[in-house]
C-alpha cells in the first residue's frame, strides 16, 4: 500500500502502461511483471478516449476501475491521464470544421495524436467533458498520486490554419497590439502595400507567393526572434472540474535550440517584456 504523492517512498520508477490495448485476461500478469521489475508508478489512459467515450457522453469506466484496482492491490501507484491527445472518429465526424489545416492550406484526416485544431470551441467542449468526469470519478482514488494532462502539446501537429484558428489569430492580435494603427507600424505593413483598414483583413498564415525573392536571397547574418510571438504565448487550457485548469506554456516552440545547433549564426532574443517568466524562458534556452 504506497502513500499518496508526494509521499511516495523512494524512486518513482515506471513508464506507460496502455492496458486497453491488450486482453483483459493478461492485465494480472502484466502488473505481477511490472513489481517483479521494482515499478511502483505507471500512467494509464494517455491514448483512451474512445475506450473510456466511444459515443459521445457514453462513459465506460468499468475496464478502468478494475485497473486501478489491480494497480493498487499490488502497490502500483498511477499517474492518471486526461486523453485529450487523440479524439476518438466520432469526434471529426460530427464536427468535421475541426480538422487540422496545414500551411499550405490541405485539410487533415484523422486517425492519429493531436489531429483536431487547438483553436477548435467544439475540441475544447469535448475534451472538458471528458476530463471532468473523469475527474470527478477518480480525484479521490486511492491509486491516483499524479494527473497526467493530454500528451506533448504540439506533437506532431503543433498549429492549424483553418479559419478558426484564423479567427483566434485576430483575437490575440488584438490583444497583442491593440489597434491596426499599431499593428501596420509593428508589422512594417506599408512594405507591399499591406496596410490593413479592418482586422478582418488579416488572413492565415497561408503559404505565399515568395518564388521571385528565393532567387534573389541574399545569405542570411542573423536571426532575431520577437519573444513575444503568438507560439511562445501559446497556453492550453484543460478543466477538470468547475475551477480546476491547467496551463502550459511551450518552452521552445519556435525551435531555436534546433536550429542554433545546426548554424554558426548569431542569435537574438528580443522582448519588450522585463520580467522573470522571460528570463527563466532565455535560462531554458541556455541564453542568460
Amino acid at each position: 500500500m504506497h502513500s499518496r504523492w508526494p509521499r511516495l517512498a523512494g524512486l518513482a520508477y515506471g513508464g506507460d502502461y496502455n492496458p486497453e490495448q491488450w486482453p483483459e485476461e493478461i492485465w494480472p500478469e502484466d502488473v505481477a511483471l511490472m513489481r517483479a521489475a521494482g515499478v511502483n508508478l505507471v500512467s494509464v489512459g494517455i491514448f483512451a478516449w474512445g475506450m473510456l467515450e466511444p459515443r459521445p457522453g457514453d462513459y465506460q469506466f468499468g475496464w478502468l476501475d478494475r485497473v486501478l484496482s489491480l494497480l493498487y492491490e499490488a502497490g502500483i501507484a498511477v499517474d492518471l491521464a486526461t486523453p485529450t491527445a487523440a479524439p476518438p472518429p466520432w469526434f471529426l465526424h460530427r464536427h468535421p470544421e475541426a480538422h487540422p489545416v496545414t500551411r499550405d492550406g490541405q485539410v487533415l484526416g484523422g486517425g492519429s495524436r493531436q489531429t483536431y485544431c487547438p483553436s477548435s470551441p467544439a475540441y475544447a467542449q469535448a475534451a472538458a467533458g471528458i476530463t471532468r468526469q473523469l475527474a470527478r470519478r477518480y480525484g479521490t482514488h486511492p491509486a491516483v498520486v499524479l494527473w497526467h494532462v493530454n500528451n506533448e502539446y504540439g506533437a506532431p501537429l503543433g498549429e492549424c490554419y483553418c479559419e478558426t484558428s484564423a479567427a483566434a489569430f485576430r483575437n490575440w492580435l488584438r490583444g497583442r497590439y491593440g489597434d491596426l494603427a499599431a499593428l501596420n507600424e509593428g508589422w512594417g505593413a506599408s512594405f507591399w502595400s499591406q496596410r490593413y483598414a479592418d482586422w478582418e483583413e488579416v488572413e492565415r498564415h497561408l503559404t505565399r507567393n515568395m518564388t521571385s525573392l528565393a532567387t534573389k536571397a541574399k545569405p542570411i547574418k542573423m536571426i532575431i526572434s520577437d519573444f513575444d510571438g503568438v507560439w511562445t504565448d501559446n497556453k492550453v487550457y484543460t478543466f477538470g472540474g468547475r475551477q480546476e485548469a491547467v496551463r502550459c506554456s511551450k518552452a521552445d516552440s519556435l525551435a531555436l535550440n534546433i536550429f542554433r545547433s545546426r548554424s554558426d549564426l548569431p542569435m537574438l532574443v528580443v522582448s519588450k517584456e522585463k520580467n522573470e517568466s522571460v528570463k527563466i524562458r532565455c535560462a531554458k534556452l541556455s541564453w542568460g
